[in-house]
C-alpha cells in the first residue's frame, strides 16, 4: 500500500540532488519542524 508523503525536502549538496520524503507518524507526537532538523542533521555529516 503505497501513500503520498507528507512532505518531500529537496537539497543540493556539492552539485548532487538529494530528495527526502518525510512521513509523519500519526501516532508520534513529533512536529514537521522537527522530523525536517533531523533529516537536515542526518545528511549533514
Amino acid at each position: 500500500m503505497s501513500r503520498k508523503p507528507d512532505g518531500i525536502l529537496i537539497k543540493k549538496i556539492r552539485g548532487k540532488t538529494f530528495v527526502t520524503e518525510i512521513y509523519f507518524d500519526k501516532k508520534s507526537k513529533e512536529t514537521f519542524q522537527d522530523k525536517m532538523f533531523k533529516v537536515i542533521h542526518s545528511k549533514g555529516k
